[in-house]
């Protein structure tokens, strides 16, 4: 009896290991060509206009060496990084890197010590992968004029349970034919304290962060009831250990497209 029950038992964990490595396997696919590379600057004090003077020019040495990336830079207006800039370049696998190092990297980090380097404080960088399967909005959006970020540091190990309850909130909001589809997800895979997420909502003004008729609390209790409903709220609770959010205007005299 004994040995029979241990087979099922190895049955049932071959056969969850095999659906969880399925799992992984699809979400890898779906996102393989959504990483990106985000830059985190902090001007000198005062510095802020001889550090974007200094961003315009970086950003014409880009287009001299006809980079093929795109780099978005935004101002944080808001929260404890106020004053702060972000730069990324989104929309890649990992060896698309590789192929810009080798194409642009020992010139990009010699004219970024020219052109940025003396008025930046602080810098760092990190690779985040855009969650298609958690998100609402497509990975290619156009940058929106503002956005409203919240980051979530969540407790070591609880990823899957966070990932859980923010597919089971989707599902309810999905539901809703007038509700937007704007917000996305990001992962920090390297580069910094994990597990990390990032919920990025798009808003066009101010005047479109003013609460929904709905909260996405209600639609949620709405759709699974209030048992299941606080569930999911628990679980969310339960994964992260704090959160915190700022505004981030879209900045794209600071930005670099290449031309097509």
């Amino acid at each position: 009896m004994r040995l029979r029950s241990f087979a099922v038992l190895f049955s049932a964990l071959c056969a969850t290991l095999g659906w969880g490595q399925a799992n992984t396997a699809a979400i890898n696919q779906q996102n393989a060509n959504n990483l990106c590379r985000v830059y985190f600057s902090t001007p000198k004090p005062g510095g802020s206009a001889a550090f974007e003077a200094g961003r315009k020019r970086h950003n014409a040495f880009h287009a001299s060496k006809k980079d093929t990336f795109t780099w978005n830079t935004w101002a944080i207006d808001t929260g404890d990084n106020a004053g702060n800039y972000v730069t990324s370049s989104c929309g890649h696998a990992w060896k698309d890197f590789d192929e810009w190092e080798a194409r642009m990297g020992k010139a990009d980090t010699a004219d970024g010590a020219i052109n940025l380097g003396p008025n930046t404080a602080a810098s760092r960088n990190g690779f985040y992968v855009y969650r298609a399967d958690m998100s609402l909005g497509p990975a290619n959006m156009a940058p929106a004029p503002m956005t409203q970020v919240t980051v979530h540091v969540l407790h070591p190990g609880a990823a899957p349970d966070f990932i859980a309850a923010i597919k089971k909130i989707n599902d309810a909001l999905s539901k809703q034919a007038d509700r937007p589809k704007t917000s996305g997800w990001l992962q920090l895979v390297n580069g910094g304290e994990g597990p990390t997420f990032v919920l990025l909502n798009a808003r066009k003004n101010w005047a479109d962060f003013e609460p929904l008729s709905k909260s996405v609390q209600d639609v949620v209790m709405e759709s699974y009831g209030k048992e299941e409903g606080a569930a999911i709220y628990k679980a969310l609770r339960d994964s992260t250990a704090r959160t915190f959010s700022e505004t981030a205007i879209y900045r794209a005299d600071l930005s670099y497209i290449p031309k097509k």
